[in-house]
Order: C-alpha cells, then sequence, then structure tokens
C-alpha cells in the first residue's frame, strides 16, 4: 500500500515531463513499480519509511536479499522510490 497515492500520481502528472500520454505511463509505472516494493517487502510506503536516498538503498539491498527480484527491477523500484522521496521532501 502507498500512503498518499492520490498526492504522489499528482506530483507526478505536475511535475511530468512530455506529453500527457507519457506522463500518464509513468506515473502508473511508478505506482506499480511502489505496490510491488511495498508486497515484496511486506511494509507500507510511507514517509516514515521512504523519505531519503538512504532509505532507498536500504529498501533496495532488502529487496536484493529476498532473492525474488532481479537488477532489472530493482533500478526501476529506484526510480519510482527517488520519486517518492522527491515528492516528501518538496524537490
Amino acid at each position: 500500500m502507498i500512503k498518499y497515492q492520490a498526492e504522489f500520481e499528482g506530483y507526478m502528472t505536475d511535475n511530468g515531463v512530455g506529453p500527457i500520454d507519457k506522463v500518464l505511463a509513468s506515473v502508473k509505472s511508478s505506482v506499480s513499480s511502489l505496490n510491488s516494493v511495498s508486497r515484496y517487502l511486506g511494509i507500507d510506503i510511507n514517509a516514515r519509511v521512504l523519505d531519503t536516498d538512504g532509505d532507498i538503498d536500504a529498501l533496495a539491498n532488502r529487496l536484493r536479499k529476498t532473492g525474488k527480484v532481479s537488477e532489472k527491477n530493482i533500478k526501476y523500484y529506484r526510480v519510482a522510490m527517488q520519486q517518492y522521496v522527491n515528492m516528501v521532501n518538496g524537490r
């Protein structure tokens, strides 16, 4: 589960670059990625667990340790997590 999902989607849409269809696809992909992180780690995505770049590194390492997520997917998940951190920190 993603806390503040609607706000995250709005943030992504407002800060997207390029045609609206690509922005919307990016929003959908980012939400899907964060939901995957949530599911694999059994956590809710919120500002308490995903607030800093260090949190991104920690969650990515936890994903690696599960042995269930490829490095390619972790790369995509990191991009989505970075966007969430940016939203939380008003970047």
